[in-house]
């Protein structure tokens, strides 16, 4: 998301609200101040919670600015969702891949060669320990936030939430706690 560097006044499409997608609608909205964050997400609880970390609105094909996004960001890794972005990006847009791909291959469309698209992926950014000291040092506190963690479990019981997550439907995360060490 740094090296697209989205302006406030950019206009800009999230697919997919897993963990990645809901993140980033927060850091576009509280970091980046983007004023026009739209989503596309087929789960209506993950769609309502894209519209509390401050997504604008879900996205609308038969909407006329449908395709004026000057910014679009892939996590879901879903071939069809990234189609869409091509497709919903004006000429010159940027698109960054953050999705781990591991659902369907992600493929170019005529589109992205049409409109000359920038495709930037998420792999050359911090290292996790990098990113994780720089959220929890500026990061402010937002409830929402807390809704990703879906499942609370202690750490004792790890084996047996990891039993039940083989065949029971999974959450988004699932927050660990520990018993505090002296």
């Amino acid at each position: 998301m740094r090296k697209l560097a989205p302006l406030p006044t950019d206009s800009v499409l999230v697919t997919g609200m897993g963990v990645m997608g809901l993140l980033t609608v927060f850091y576009l909205r509280h970091y980046y101040q983007v004023g026009r964050i739209i989503v596309s997400e087929p789960d209506p609880v993950r769609a309502a919670l894209a519209l509390r970390l401050g997504a604008t609105a879900l996205f609308q094909p038969d909407d006329p600015s449908s395709d004026t996004f000057t910014h679009a960001f892939e996590c879901s890794a879903r071939q069809d969702a990234f189609a869409l972005l091509q497709e919903a990006l004006v000429p010159h847009g940027q698109l960054c891949i953050l999705s781990d791909g591991n659902h369907e291959t992600l493929s170019l469309t005529p589109a992205f060669f049409e409109k000359e698209l920038r495709i930037v992926g998420s792999s050359d950014g911090w290292d996790y320990r990098t990113h994780a000291a720089w959220f929890f040092e500026t990061a402010p506190h937002v409830p929402q936030l807390e809704q990703l963690y879906e499942q609370t479990v202690a750490s004792r019981d790890l084996v047996a939430c990891f039993e039940r997550l083989l065949t029971d439907a999974h959450p988004l995360k699932v927050f660990v706690t520990y018993p505090l060490v002296d």
